[in-house]
Parts: structure tokens; sequence; C-alpha cells
């Protein structure tokens, strides 16, 4: 009898014990994915910032599904090409919306941010962008939001310091049309401000980096004034490309970037021919801080190299969006609530976003020393 009563208790759990697993199961998949999404350029010669994008943001999205998701839901990430056209930006962000996303990171460059944006606008899904930082966007009531403030405060930080420390009086700038919105921005603010401290503007090339073109005539006309200092307003691998012809060309002339151009394929691509050049950006790669010190290891553990602005702020886009999901995975009310929150995460200490969505932070302006990026202030 009692080995009856043994047998029926221990068929009775071994049910149980599979009831319960198939119900803890079905619970969990009655949960499903968050989506977001990530478009940015990952083929061509602007694919090192947009493939860092994304792997800065596929780190954040990592991070939170190994400590159990928000609210239990694992996070999945995809990604998209826009190939920095401009249709190509408007497709990718359609099918993203139709895979479900709540929000998009991206894009990676202005011109394919401004290109996007109606669309965004139209289906009140919030457009978070890592490093589009062209005036044309400030200040408006929209769904953009982004990592990098505008154009205006660092353009202002490089022309201050080629004025005032350097004592430039007479540059010569390029710049590429294939992102219009950010770098013909860019050269209006830096040429009226340094006319304003006393400078000159000798001479202006523009090319499209999608276009056929020789780096070497167009460094050929931009020294043809003599200039003292060369202001470069392009992608890494094009600047690096300026850098070499300048340099072959006999100039001595100081080189000035702006930050776009401060990645690791700039120092690879460059050589000797980058070693001074001077940028303004957001990130001290020789930084402290112990935030920054923890992601730059673990970026290079997850991906095999150290990371780049681009990668900074893809990471911490992902980080505001997943932190304002933890307070409210209503995507309706995604704008709303990260306007709300109080402060953002960042890798160099916290900041904050106006009422518009733009950041406030500081520039650092760093050069290229011993084949390394380093802090000048």
């Amino acid at each position: 009898m009692k080995r009856g009563r043994d047998f029926f208790f221990a068929a009775f759990s071994v049910a149980l014990l599979v009831f319960l697993t198939i119900l803890f199961s079905s619970c969990q998949r009655e949960k499903p994915q968050i989506k977001i999404g990530f478009a940015g350029g990952l083929t061509g010669r602007y694919s090192d910032l947009g493939t860092a994008g994304r792997n800065g943001a596929n780190l954040a999205v990592e991070e939170i599904n190994q400590t159990g998701g928000i609210r239990g839901r694992q996070v999945l990430l995809i990604s998209k090409d826009d190939k920095q056209d401009e249709q190509t930006a408007v497709r990718v962000d359609r099918e993203l919306i139709a895979e479900g996303a709540v929000a998009i990171i991206g894009h990676m460059t202005s011109s394919m941010s401004v290109a996007a944006l109606p669309l965004m606008n139209e289906k009140g899904i919030v457009l978070l962008s890592p490093t589009s930082t062209t005036n044309v966007l400030n200040g408006k009531d929209d769904f953009f939001i982004r990592l990098e403030p505008a154009n205006k405060k660092q353009t202002e930080d490089l022309v201050v310091y080629a004025s005032k420390k350097m004592r430039l009086k007479r540059i010569a700038a390029v710049y590429d049309l294939s992102n219009q919105s950010y770098t013909e921005d860019y050269f209006r603010l830096f040429s009226s401000l340094f006319r304003e401290l006393g400078g000159e503007i000798v001479a202006v090339e523009t090319y499209k980096s999608t276009a056929g073109f020789s780096f070497a005539k167009i460094a050929s006309r931009l020294l043809k004034n003599k200039p003292e200092g060369i202001l470069l307003i392009a992608n890494a691998l094009d600047a690096a490309d300026f850098c070499q012809q300048i340099r072959k060309a006999g100039s001595r002339a100081v080189i000035l970037s702006s930050g776009w151009a401060m990645t690791e394929s700039f120092l690879s691509n460059g050589g000797k021919a980058v070693e001074g050049v001077v940028f303004d950006n957001l990130i001290n790669v020789n930084s402290r801080n112990q935030r920054y010190i923890w992601f730059k290891n673990s970026y290079k553990l997850r991906f095999g190299e150290y990371p780049g602005f681009g990668a900074v702020h893809g990471y911490e886009a992902a980080r505001l969006l997943l932190d304002a999901l933890k307070v409210n995975e209503d995507p309706k009310r995604l704008k709303e609530t990260i306007l709300g929150l109080k402060g953002v995460y960042g890798l160099f200490g916290d900041f904050r976003l106006d009422r518009f969505g733009d950041a406030e932070r500081d520039f650092f302006i760093m050069s290229v020393k011993g084949g390394h990026f380093q802090q000048l202030e």
C-alpha cells in the first residue's frame, strides 16, 4: 500500500514538474521581443562610421539581454544599410517600421537623417541619431533626437582654436557634397566666424565622394594660393587621401578637420601624412573616465578594435533608447519618455537634451601625435 502511495506521489511530482516547465516555457514564449532598428552606411567609403555605430548599439543591446532584457523581453536589433543614398535611407526605414521596430537608431550622416525624417514624423516613430549634427534640424518639435550637438558649437571651438591659438590667417577648404546637409553647413559657419576673427578663406573646393574625382588635382588647387591651413570636411578615407596628396605636394600647411574624419580608418589609411591634423570632437580617446575605459575594453574584446566616436555615440544612443523603454514600453509615448528623462547616460559623463531633443555637451580639441589621437585642450 505504502509503495503504491509512493509511486503515486512520485508520478504526481513528475507530472507537476512537467506541467510547470511547459507553463513557464509558454509564459516565456508569450513575451515577444522588443525590436529596434539601426540604419546607417554599412558599405562604401562611409562604412567605417556606420559599422561603428551599429557595433556600439549592438553592444548595448547584448548587455541588456544578458541581464534579462526589459521586463523579461529580449531586445532585437535589426540593422539596415542606407548606402549613403537618400532614397535607400527612406526605403530601409520603411522596412524597419514594417518589421516592427519601435524606434530607429540612425542615420549616421546628416543628409540621410534629413532625408528620412519626414517619414519618421509621418509615422510618429523616433529617429535617434548618434552622429547627425546639421543645424537644419535645430530647434524643431519633431521625432528627431540626437546624441551630438549641432554644428554651431563644434565649429566655433575649432575656429577659435585655429585663429587664436594657432594664429592662422589664410585657410583653404574642401568639403564633400555627398553629405551636403552637414558639410556645407559646417563650412558656412566656419568661414563666417573665421572672417569675423580677421581670417581669410583663400580657396574652396567641393566634390562628391560617390563620384569620380582626383584627390591630387583638388589638393593642387587648394595649395595654389599658399594657405597657412587647410580645412577638410570629409569622411575618414577621403580626408586621409587628401592629407596624403597635400604632403606629397610638399606643403607644410596645418591641416584642420571636422570631427567626422576622426576614426581609426583615418589613422590607418593616412599614415605619417596625418600627423598633426587637428580635430574637434566629443570624445577624448585618452580619457580616464571609468565608464569610457570599461566600454573601450568591452568593445575591443567584442569587435577586435578600439572604438571611435561613431561606436561611442551608437552605444550611447542605444542606451538612451533602452533606458526610455525601461520606463515605458509604449512606442507611441517614446518621444515624450525620452525627453522626460532627467539625464542621459554618456560615456564621458551624463548630459542633457533640450526640449527639442538636441544634446548639450562639451567638445575636445584633438590632434594626431605618434599615430594616435591626443587631446590638445
